[in-house]
């Protein structure tokens, strides 16, 4: 019986995707790049890390032009964030009926986690989660490391903890720690892209909820 429930943040409880898309555009202009993609490209293309992702671009890491972008980025979406960056709508009422239910839920996020602490309060959501999951400094790393210490420090029983995410790495980091997964096609990748990996995908909170009620039966 499920018990644990583990969110990702950016693209999964906030609907960032667009924000992240227009903010990496207006980097790459800045730079005289000639990258020019759709919203639909970049929910095909996305990857992390975010190097892989640039060098899907074709991006080269020249003068340690990678570092430099994703400082930039940090500092516009902090800028940016609370103005244009909302929580998916269902989330706030899904998280109280799971808290009601007497689930565990954590989130796991590469947000720096101090950043993470700022946005969830701001978003009226801090108080839902037992227990938060995330970097140390602003590296856009993946979760894998934080996950998999979280695990071992909780002696996380895998088959009773779902994981949500929006991402092929989070389909990934889920694996890593063997545990469920449920993917959610509203964030930074498109549901053709997380279909491929043969997981359960939802498209609203309505479904997430369901989907976790249901799971047993």
């Amino acid at each position: 019986m499920l018990k644990n429930i583990i969110f990702d943040f950016n693209g999964t409880l906030i609907d960032d995707g667009y924000l992240c898309f227009e903010i990496e555009h207006y980097i790459f202009k800045s730079l005289g790049s000639n990258i020019n993609l759709t919203f639909d490209e970049y929910k095909n293309l996305f990857v992390h890390p975010v190097s892989d992702y640039y060098k899907r671009l074709g991006l080269k890491d020249n003068n340690g032009i990678y570092h430099k972008i994703n400082e930039e980025f940090f500092s516009e979406y902090e800028k940016r964030q609370r103005d244009e960056a909302h929580l998916f709508p269902g989330a706030i009422e899904t998280l109280e009926k799971l808290k009601e239910k007497g689930f565990n839920l954590y989130i796991l996020s590469a947000t720096e986690i101090n950043l993470l602490k700022k946005q969830l309060d701001f978003l009226g959501i801090l108080s839902y989660f037992d227990e938060l999951i995330a970097s140390s400094k602003k590296d856009a790393k993946g979760k894998g490391e934080y996950g998999k210490e979280f695990a071992v420090r909780h002696n996380l029983n895998c088959e009773n903890t779902l994981m949500i995410g929006d991402t092929l790495h989070d389909y990934d980091v889920s694996k890593v720690l063997g545990v469920n997964v449920l993917l959610f096609d509203q964030g930074h990748n498109s549901k053709k892209v997380l279909e491929e990996t043969g997981a359960k995908v939802v498209s609203s909170y309505d479904q997430i909820l369901n989907y976790i009620l249901n799971f047993n039966n």
